[in-house]
């Protein structure tokens, strides 16, 4: 068993070859929660050697299991010797630190969960470097890009598939209202009223955050709300990207304009694991690249 004062080690599920699930109880949370590890070759727990870790972020009203039901990412992670996080978030905690309860009855800041509590413990217990890079789909976009903003360094790349990257843009607080309430959160107990807390929520904006993201490599992909034929369907697919599609196109625009253009994928897609997928593959070179490339020094 780990522990520290902040996070306790209760439990290490092998699910199967290379999939490794450990149930950990977070103070920052005030909850335990599952962490599912996608494992690199010829790993074990408490190895003597260092992986480049790639962090996956799940969307909303999903969780860590979405990843390995829906995508490659196991074979992947396998074939290139890296060690996948697959974080829990919440069904909608949107990588932030709330301001009152949620829905469990406590205040999680999910940001000092996944990069203090989490990062510490996977260094020293399961095998992660300090080489890293972020990915994630919809809330996980927002939050893979949010983080590298407020922590400049930390990731050598970040990548964003249908994320909502700019939170105060028109009607964006409408959207946000109206997913948190769908499943059972306040939009009030996470950043409080736009307009009474415009500080709070340019602060969790990546548009605002623009400048702190220049030196980080981006990968930042939307779809235009076409769904490509033979894909599996789901309800509200191509509503829903095209509501958060020009935020991404935003941030790719201010990036450019700072003199950072990123690189992006926009074309036929919807919100929903097969165009995902898609864009899983078209950006693994570039992550799997700044995680190498650094080790490359």
């Amino acid at each position: 068993m780990y522990l520290r004062d902040d996070i306790e080690v209760t439990g290490e599920r092998f699910v199967e070859q290379h999939i490794v699930d450990i149930e950990v109880r977070s103070v920052a949370l005030g909850r335990t929660v599952v962490v599912r590890l996608l494992t690199p070759r010829e790993w074990s727990v408490d190895p003597g050697r260092k992986w480049p870790v790639l962090y996956l972020l799940h969307g909303g009203d999903d969780d860590p299991t979405g990843f390995t039901t829906h995508t490659d990412v196991v074979e992947r992670a396998v074939a290139d010797d890296l060690l996948v996080v697959l974080p829990p978030g919440g069904r909608a905690g949107f990588y932030t630190a709330w301001r009152r309860p949620d829905s469990h009855g406590t205040t999680p800041d999910w940001e000092r969960f996944h990069l203090t509590e989490l990062r510490e413990l996977l260094e020293r217990r399961y095998g992660a470097s300090d080489v890293r890079a972020v990915a994630g789909v919809s809330m996980g976009g927002y939050g893979a890009v949010t983080y590298a903003a407020k922590h400049p360094g930390l990731f050598t790349a970040a990548a964003s598939y249908s994320g909502m990257l700019h939170v105060t843009r028109p009607f964006a607080a409408l959207l946000l209202r109206y997913y948190l309430r769908s499943v059972g959160e306040r939009l009030n107990a996470m950043w409080g009223p736009r307009w009474t807390q415009r500080a709070r929520w340019k602060r969790n904006d990546p548009v605002h955050l623009a400048e702190r993201l220049a030196g980080t490599p981006l990968y930042l992909a939307a779809g235009d709300g076409a769904r490509v034929a033979g894909d599996a369907r789901a309800p509200g697919e191509k509503l829903i990207e095209r509501l958060v599609a020009p935020a991404t196109r935003e941030l790719a625009d201010r990036m450019a304009a700072l003199g950072e253009p990123p690189r992006t994928s926009f074309g036929p897609g919807v919100h929903y694991w097969p165009s995902w997928q898609r864009e899983l593959e078209r950006s693994w070179p570039f992550l799997v690249g700044a995680l190498k490339d650094t080790l490359a020094f």
